[in-house]
């Protein structure tokens, strides 16, 4: 079994790097939270997709609407021209 041994100046060294690998991450965190979850001057992610599923649900609403107003337009015609038939 061999023995191996770290200096002070390689702990150190591999603290530091360790330190500053962690801070990164922390930082990527942070800002991945910021974008996506918060408004901070600029829309967030979150917010744009609220808003298109708002939209969208508007959008859905109102072709429904115009949809049964021409079908029934449509089938009040039809009825109409049954009745227009029937008394010639």
């Amino acid at each position: 079994m061999s023995e191996s041994f770290m200096t002070v100046t390689e702990c150190e060294r591999l603290h530091r790097d360790d330190k500053e690998w962690k801070d990164q991450v922390v930082k990527s965190l942070a800002e991945l939270n910021n974008r996506l979850y918060r408004d901070n001057g600029h829309v967030s992610i979150q917010t744009r997709l609220d808003r298109g599923d708002r939209i969208l649900g508007v959008l859905c609403w109102v072709t429904t609407v115009a949809g049964g107003a021409i079908i029934l337009a449509a089938v009040a015609f039809v009825l109409r021209l049954i009745v227009l038939h029937a008394r010639a």
